[in-house]
């Protein structure tokens, strides 16, 4: 998701040009990818998103383990397919080639919705075998993921691994298959390569829900120094359901590994206090030109009972966002002129949101002289506790039927 203030309101342009973004200072995540940057015909997947296949014997995967493969050779040397193919809606199937994963761009696939028109966003898919045969007896599961090869002692301590989960314009995955999102530390220092760590989120969405956002939080610990990271997405099929490519996949968007407690496109959404429901915050977290950025709509009311509302982008620092509202008037309805707008616009005050986690923050806000004067904002308000009641987790979730 490349984020832009001006997507939702006009005035918005302004804002940037008075909210200093060069003193945003948040630090910037292990890794994100929102796989804007990708066409639908590039042969591979990308961002070296790697691949590796695993057997186990039984129903279930993860336990009774039998074999994997993957595209690197016991001495670490990778062939030509270490980054994994793109099998993409317009040529997945296209011959008999195994397709573990593809890039979903929708609008370079023909997909367009009209009431969606310029918002479908692209996005990850993952694929179950689809070459797994009845009652084979054993479980398998396609890994895509992302490889720290060497953690290091700046990589110890509390870490977050999140993102969206979609389900597809077909409903996937719908034939029977596991799939979800996982974190794992391979022993490496004795060349044993064993699990150290295996940590998973399973991604199977309600039937009623489009969009979800998942996380997994974990540890690095000292002794895990020197071994190998892996993180991304498993699809565990059991035997042959009738499986077809269009129909085995989940999707995923906005995939970011940061150090714990620091914000994130998970803790977009509406909030609200909930003894005072009637006026609220809608906020956004994303990235725009590579900086960790937060745009935050308040909507609340003057000292008359009038409807207003304010706007500002907010520099992030651990837990904590510091807001400049600003106070938009002046366009007229029919004509939108975003040259009517005042320069500089009214400074509607301060904010400061403090989260304890992605459903939960506090809310203290400082008038301004303007807000004094013109809505009669007299009174601060200190630690009025917000909470999440509202978020499509995913840029845009296809529909349910095209």
């Amino acid at each position: 998701m490349t984020f832009s203030a001006r997507r939702s309101l006009v005035f918005c342009s302004a804002v940037l040009a008075l909210a200093a973004w060069s003193s945003l200072a948040m630090a910037q995540p292990l890794f994100f990818d929102d796989f804007e940057d990708r066409v639908d015909d590039q042969a591979t997947i990308g961002n070296n998103w790697t691949w590796y296949d695993q057997w186990f014997e039984g129903n279930t995967c993860g336990v009774n383990y039998a074999g994997g493969s993957g595209p690197c050779d016991n001495d670490g040397d990778c062939n030509n397919d270490y980054e994994q193919d793109n099998r993409n809606f317009t040529n997945a199937g296209a011959d008999d080639s195994y397709y573990r994963a593809g890039l979903e761009v929708p609008a370079n696939a023909g997909l367009e919705a009209p009431s969606w028109e310029g918002a479908l966003t692209n996005m990850l898919r993952v694929y179950g075998n689809q070459y797994i045969e009845a009652d084979a007896g054993f479980c398998q599961r396609v890994l895509i993921f992302q490889e720290v090869k060497e953690l290091t002692a700046e990589h110890v301590g509390s870490w977050l691994f999140s993102f969206d989960v979609v389900k597809d314009r077909f409903g996937a995955p719908g034939n029977g298959e596991i799939t979800g999102g996982f974190v794992k530390v391979l022993k490496a220092s004795d060349g044993s390569y064993d699990e150290v760590v295996f940590e998973r989120v399973e991604t199977m969405l309600p039937e009623n829900t489009l969009t979800d956002t998942r996380y997994i939080e974990f540890e690095i610990t000292e002794e895990e120094v020197g071994e190998i990271l892996q993180f991304g997405f498993y699809n565990d099929v059991v035997e042959d359901l009738g499986q077809s490519w269009a129909s085995s996949a989940a999707m995923y968007d906005n995939v970011t590994l940061d150090t714990a407690g620091n914000i994130g496109p998970g803790y977009s959404g509406s909030w609200y206090n909930q003894p005072q429901d009637g006026h609220g915050f809608s906020m956004e977290f994303g990235i725009s030109n590579g900086v960790p950025t937060a745009v935050i709509y308040w909507y609340v009311y003057d000292d008359a009972g009038d409807p207003i509302f304010m706007v500002g982008i907010g520099t992030v620092e651990g837990n904590q966002v510091d807001v400049t509202f600003y106070s938009p008037k002046g366009m007229i309805y029919g004509e939108f002129d975003p040259n009517s707008l005042p320069d500089p616009l009214d400074v509607g005050g301060t904010g400061v949101f403090v989260f304890s986690d992605s459903a939960n923050a506090t809310f203290s806000y400082t008038p301004s002289e303007f807000s004094e004067t013109t809505w009669g904002h007299t009174t601060p308000i200190e630690n009025r506790a917000l909470t999440k009641f509202f978020a499509i987790s995913a840029d845009q979730a296809f529909p349910t039927a095209q």
